[in-house]
């Protein structure tokens, strides 16, 4: 396959990606039309559906490691300042903008992409899983990473500006509760105001020592969603605050944790499966990349993915950049897609190679 072809078809999978919706959770009529597609391009390979997470299997003509490629198909939900439709793919100029143009549909199609252009490999085995739910954390990679054929190494498509990622925070989703006692807004003395509480709780949670020396400064933990009170005339009993915590090494899960239920809070902890990764800066993936790529530097990965799941080295690689994440107007820069092209099918390439001579 022409990289002209492989990069022009992979332009008109993305457009046709955007224009169906596919937030965490409602993925079915996104991998309906990836499985699809896949069956075309990857014919002679054996591909499995698991919920909406799609695997495809490419075995080498001789024995080898075998490398994991994974991306996620799902994104997180519009907000209501997009200028642009989030499903309309409109391009203008280089930039593509759709929701999930940039996170991750852009390294998803590269994926498949390079896949293509390499075709059967000369030796090991390739494995492609296009997951589900990768913004929630539930029915996607980690619930299907057991029973995947046993890989060596890893590649997580995300945005790094084609920068390789070797490390990643942890995450955790948590729900504070502040509570008080209900009475009418006009005898308040008669309650307590459970909105005294929450200010209490949040001096709390600020005073909480988390910087550390690892690459990001510390771990991180804020209110994102808060929700309290019934009436405008009526003393609230509960304020409810939902936090999104990223960790660090030494700042990790279970450091917060400790250090929140110290503090005497009130917590219910609703997701904590990501736990903070580094990975050997000596394993064969990482100098895979850097055999082809030694200009290019490291890069400290902001947010957190599939990753964490993962069971041997990996890195995270991608087209495009974290900050053109989960806001209005996402984008995708086309030129970057073709270079990522480039990028993945070299680094696959040299590390079955080079693994395969060791």
């Amino acid at each position: 396959m022409l990289f002209a072809n492989a990069y022009s078809e992979a332009i008109d999978l993305l457009k046709e990606l955007i224009k169906i919706p596919s937030s965490s959770g409602r993925e079915d009529a996104a991998t309906q039309f990836l499985q699809s597609k896949l069956k075309l391009y990857f014919p002679q390979s054996r591909m499995d559906r698991k919920g909406n997470n799609l695997v495809v299997e490419s075995i080498g003509e001789t024995d080898g490691p075998t490398l994991l490629l994974c991306s996620h198909l799902d994104t997180v939900e519009a907000l209501d300042s997009w200028t642009y439709d989030p499903f309309g793919a409109q391009q203008v100029g280089d930039k593509l903008y759709g929701l999930g143009s940039n996170d991750a549909g852009a390294s998803l199609v590269s994926l498949i992409a390079a896949m293509r252009l390499i075709g059967k490999p000369k030796a090991g085995r390739i494995i492609l899983a296009l997951v589900a739910e990768e913004e929630v954390g539930s029915q996607g990679f980690y619930t299907i990473e057991p029973s995947l054929p046993r890989y060596d190494a890893a590649i997580f498509g995300e945005p790094t500006n084609l920068k390789m990622a070797t490390s990643m925070r942890g995450a955790m989703r948590l729900k504070l509760r502040s509570r008080g006692i209900g009475c009418h807004a006009s005898v308040p003395w008669e309650g307590d105001n459970a909105t005294d509480k929450f200010v209490q709780d949040i001096q709390a949670l600020r005073a909480i020592d988390l910087k550390d020396d690892s690459p990001w400064g510390g771990s991180t933990i804020e209110p994102t969603l808060i929700n309290g009170g019934r009436t405008a005339n009526q003393i609230p009993d509960l304020i409810e605050t939902t936090l999104d915590v990223r960790t660090t090494p030494k700042k990790n899960n279970e450091w917060i944790l400790r250090s929140i239920q110290d503090a005497d809070m009130e917590i219910e902890v609703l997701f904590n499966r990501r736990k903070p990764m580094f990975n050997d800066p000596q394993s064969k993936i990482v100098k895979a990349f850097q055999k082809h790529y030694p200009s290019l530097d490291e890069c400290v990965f902001d947010g957190t993915c599939d990753m964490a799941f993962a069971t041997a080295p990996s890195i995270i690689l991608g087209p495009g950049e974290l900050k053109v994440a989960h806001v209005a107007d996402e984008y995708t820069e086309l030129l970057a897609i073709k270079e990522a092209i480039s990028v993945y099918k070299s680094v696959i390439e040299t590390y079955l190679s080079d693994c395969g001579e060791s």
